[in-house]
């Protein structure tokens, strides 16, 4: 993100940055940059689909590592892409190199780049919201409103992006690679580097902080890159080093001899050979500087009342009034306002089976009554028609730009809403009877039969997205990997409360050693990874039309109900010959909780999904196809389970704000245990 090579062109010459001590202040956080930072530098499990357990406790030590020295967070988050389009090539090209990134990755080969799991967003802002941390999703891209509310808070920037380098931050920024959360000192403060402009400019003969910006665009960021306009410098001659960091010196060098911005873009377009290129240099350099300029934040009430930002641009002015909650507080995905504004939805990678389609062709038709909710009383945009097709009066599609093999392409999807919500508008949505939702999102998952209420509420989505899963999947899933996905199920319930219970710490221990075993470098079993990826992106599609449909089934733990390490390597086992018995055994509510997940399941699927399933399935799991039976009252742990849900947002609510200490906390201070043992 930002200027390519700035960051690590900063963090090489020690006079840039300096030391500071982090506490008692208020601090501004790229949320979208930390929640991607922290997975990647904790070294949290990629090609197995993600390990959110983990995530969650890296999360909760972070916070508490804030609370702690005093700091007051308040998380930006990002919203929809840019309506002007202007960084919509670096995205494209971000998009291609993550589909490579993803293969190899898959094939075991070195990469130079990563690719998030698919629920990474969505576990981070749950988990923010049971910490009660302060955040706010914007309704698009999240820098400038960062920048400008650290201004008006008069506190630092806390990210990785290197924008936040040209920025002009008041009380500086600090980089999240320097910012060492995990080494509070006694004196209960974060050690951490600030970059202030202010000193980086006087190391370039007293440049002029308005040339800064004017330097972003010199050297290309995500809104300009004037190579793409066939115009280049050899700004290495300006500089006295030699190698990757030559042209950022040399530019920095060259614009220290001017005293403001438009003297700079005079003398860079009077060396233009091509004269008809000067207009469109001038323009585009002038509109870059544009971005960096600061004023009042847009956020500043949203902390202070809750109220979304009143001011949007105006084509957000389509977005209906009863959304803009839910989205500035994160219970509405921004697929949302890409959808509905730009007629425009990017779907990234999993780590999965390149030779075959995108994991992500499972879940469309889902995303398709996402649409026809979303676009059911709007016209096609001019500047977005499908090529080829015709677009009756009354139809609107949707570009998805998705992988085929290993090339970006966009498919035009057709919105299209079940004959259930043909009376919905979206103007009234969230008016609309209970009843008329739930069956918008019955009639989308294929549910024909009635939600088993022998399940707590909290897994009902799950299992109506496994049902549509084992329905779709191809490869056809087979009994382990059925079984495999409840385990994962079994071990975030038993992660999360439980504590103490008979024979809990016995089971728990067993799917966790699964779990970490799966982390020896093993080669990946690509049809596995592939059939959890087409799970992951229907759940990932359900959960967001389950929002659009203002919840119409209740939202389930996501940071809970999918543990890649674990339910890859207990596929693995249970392919070899282990029964899901064997792991759960020692105690009666694990068991008790698996075989009401797995009867659900297999209640609600249709007679051929059940028979494809055992045909899929090896023969040496045959004694085990037949539906389970209950080992205790299923109804009686369906309530247990859901009155602990209402005990966990009670001690929540009791809590004090966001931000504030759980109940369950330990009472020597520490947050989260090591992985090993359960959580409360």
């Amino acid at each position: 993100m930002g200027v390519q090579g700035l960051t690590s062109y900063i963090g090489e010459n020690h006079t840039f940055l300096k030391n500071s001590q982090i506490k008692g202040s208020k601090l501004v956080i790229d949320g979208s940059n930390l929640c991607y930072s922290l997975y990647r530098g904790q070294d949290c499990d990629i090609k197995h689909g993600g390990d959110y357990y983990a995530f969650e406790i890296v999360i909760k030590n972070f916070f508490w590592a804030l609370k702690t020295c005093n700091i007051k967070p308040y998380v930006i988050l990002d919203g929809g892409s840019d309506h002007t389009d202007k960084k919509l090539e670096t995205l494209k090209q971000r998009a291609r190199d993550r589909i490579k990134n993803g293969r190899d990755i898959a094939l075991g080969r070195k990469h130079s780049g990563s690719i998030k799991p698919v629920l990474l967003k969505s576990v981070f802002k749950e988990i923010l919201t049971r910490l009660k941390v302060p955040f706010v999703q914007c309704m698009e891209e999240a820098d400038w409103e960062t920048a400008a509310l650290a201004n008006q808070l008069n506190c630092p920037v806390l990210s990785d992006d290197s924008d936040f380098f040209v920025f002009r931050l008041k009380a500086g920024f600090l980089p999240i690679t320097h910012f060492q959360w995990q080494s509070v000192s006694t004196q209960k403060f974060i050690p951490a580097k600030k970059f202030i402009i202010s000193n980086f400019c006087k190391c370039f003969n007293n440049m002029k902080i308005e040339l800064v910006p004017l330097f972003a665009a010199l050297a290309g960021n995500d809104y300009i890159k004037l190579e793409r306009m066939n115009v280049s410098f050899k700004w290495e001659q300006f500089s006295s080093l030699s190698g990757f960091h030559a042209r950022i010196d040399g530019i920095l060098w060259w614009l220290s001899d001017f005293s403001g911005p438009k003297k700079a873009i005079k003398a860079l377009l009077d060396s233009l050979q091509d004269q008809k290129a000067r207009g469109t240099v001038k323009e585009a350099l002038t509109a870059c500087q544009r971005e960096y300029q600061l004023s009042k934040s847009n956020l500043a009430e949203f902390f202070l009342s809750g109220l979304p930002p009143s001011r949007l641009p105006p084509e957000l002015g389509i977005l209906p009034a009863w959304m803009r909650k839910p989205l500035s507080d994160g219970r509405m995905s921004s697929i949302v306002t890409d959808a509905l504004v730009l007629q425009r939805v990017r779907l990234g990678p999993q780590i999965e089976n390149f030779d075959l389609p995108s994991s992500n062709v499972i879940s469309r038709p889902i995303r398709q009554v996402m649409y026809g909710l979303l676009l059911a009383e709007q016209k096609q945009r001019d500047d977005r028609r499908p090529t080829g097709t015709q677009v009756t009066p009354g139809e609107c599609y949707v570009e998805e730009y998705d992988r085929e093999g290993l090339s970006l392409t966009s498919v035009w999807v057709k919105a299209a809403c079940p004959l259930s919500g043909k009376n919905l508008h979206l103007e009234t949505l969230n008016q609309a009877p209970h009843k008329t939702r739930l069956q918008v999102l019955r009639d989308a998952l294929g549910m024909t039969k009635p939600i088993p209420t022998s399940i707590a509420a909290k897994f009902q989505l799950a299992v109506c997205v496994t049902c549509y899963w084992l329905s779709r999947a191809d490869p056809q899933p087979r009994m382990e990997h059925l079984w495999a996905l409840l385990l994962g199920f079994v071990f975030g319930e038993l992660s999360g409360r439980h504590k103490g219970e008979t024979g809990i710490a016995l089971v728990w221990n067993k799917l966790n050693n699964l779990r970490q075993s799966c982390m020896v470098g093993r080669s990946l079993d690509l049809e596995v990874a592939h059939t959890y990826s087409q799970w992951q992106a229907c759940l990932y599609a359900s959960y967001k039309l389950n929002r659009l449909l203002c919840r119409a089934l209740p939202e389930p733990e996501l940071a809970r109900l999918y543990c890649g390490p674990l339910v890859h390597q207990a596929a693995l086992r249970l392919s070899r010959g282990m029964s899901p018995e064997s792991l759960l055994s020692a105690g009666p509510l694990p068991t008790q909780l698996f075989v009401d997940l797995q009867n659900a399941v297999l209640d609600c699927l249709d007679a051929d999904v059940r028979d494809r399933l055992q045909k899929a399935s090896r023969p040496k799991h045959s004694p085990r196809h037949r539906r389970t039976k209950s080992v205790g009252s299923v109804g009686k742990l369906a309530v247990q389970l859901n009155h602990l849900d209402v005990e966990d947002e009670n001690e929540e609510e009791d809590d004090g704000g966001r931000g504030g200490r759980s109940k369950t906390d330990d009472e020597d201070g520490q947050l989260y245990g090591a992985a090993c043992h359960i959580r409360t």
